[in-house]
């Protein structure tokens, strides 16, 4: 039979499926229908590894039981990882968990750094670390007013540490310093372990690492933590000050957030299909127990809070890093 002959006489629907191609197929189908893949642009073992292997053991009963698989691809602060999702497709079955760093990166203006904007996709916020501010136990000082006080007494001779050159926890002590202008120095480490581990030996006394990092040293004594960054107390800590309660610190606002991206491009119903799957995972007791048991803080899950997430970043570390000239090398 003739091609045109044949076209005319098959039923409209299946026109258009053919004119859709995969996308109609893939719409039409049943998604998920193989292991889906969660890109974790960090090496094992650190926060965000953390949180997308306690996410993929519980996605599954949201996703029909298929399988979610952890894959790190670590290097260059993250945009490894994050720039192999912006270039796969946007099926469904690859997503970004990642952190900060990409908003910070992209704040930055760091070379490699693939555009949060237009070619990824925000499919929830997950979870966030505040911040906190901590002293070796032999530091005197037991709230930040007593800290703030016991830095300008000894102008010039003090440090603190961070995870590293431009990260939150470095930001947070520049906003700090700058704000009740203190003379302390910054010490930038390659990674959170080691600054901690220099603070527990007193040779940086002052540091700021987010809560799951300090918590255990602060239980046995060897650290104490005054305060978090973020805006006001997390619900785990109920007792611990925000930063921002003491003057002139009322706008400080810095944590380390965990979200999900996906390629730009996701069609719509399978994006909708995996944040809802996402919401209902977060909104588990028992999963929410788990994560807060690690001192993370859930507030707010979705694509919406997620997208929000990435517009204040963006806003803020820019800004920061213009007043504090801090850079990425």
């Amino acid at each position: 039979m003739p091609t045109a002959l044949l076209l005319r006489r098959m039923p409209h629907a299946l026109l258009l499926s053919l004119a859709l191609g995969p996308a109609a197929a893939h719409a039409a189908g049943s998604y998920p229908d193989r292991p889906i893949t969660l890109v974790v642009p960090f090496a094992a073992g650190g926060g965000a590894d953390v949180v997308a292997r306690l996410l993929a053991t519980k996605l599954p009963s949201q996703l029909g039981g298929q399988s979610v698989i952890v894959d790190n691809k670590p290097g260059a602060s993250g945009n490894i990882g994050a720039t192999q999702v912006s270039r796969a497709p946007a099926d469904g079955y690859t997503f970004l968990l990642t952190n900060s760093t990409l908003t910070i990166n992209a704040s930055l203006d760091m070379r490699g750094t693939p555009d949060v904007r237009k070619a990824l996709a925000p499919v929830s916020l997950l979870v966030i670390a505040p911040v906190a501010l901590g002293v070796n136990a032999a530091v005197p000082a037991k709230t930040v007013p007593e800290l703030i006080d016991y830095v300008g007494q000894n102008a010039g001779k003090l440090s603190y540490s961070s995870c590293g050159n431009g990260t939150p926890q470095h930001f947070t002590g520049e906003s700090i310093k700058q704000a009740a202008k203190l003379d302390m120095v910054h010490v930038p480490y390659k990674g959170c372990a080691p600054a901690v581990n220099d603070g527990l030996g007193n040779q940086v006394p002052i540091l700021f690492s987010t809560i799951p990092n300090l918590a255990p040293h602060a239980e046995s004594g060897k650290l104490r933590m005054l305060a978090v960054a973020s805006a006001k107390r997390v619900s785990f800590m109920p007792d611990l000050p925000a930063i921002a309660e003491t003057k002139p610190f009322g706008a400080l606002d810095i944590s380390v957030w965990f979200g999900v991206l996906a390629p730009k491009g996701l069609p719509a119903d399978v994006k909708e299909k995996f944040e809802a799957a996402i919401t209902a995972t977060m909104a588990d007791p028992a999963v929410q127990k788990e994560f807060r048991d690690r001192y993370y803080e859930i507030e707010k899950t979705g694509a919406a809070a997620m997208s929000s997430q990435i517009d204040k970043d963006l806003d803020m570390y820019g800004k920061l890093a213009e007043q504090s000239g801090i850079t990425l090398e």
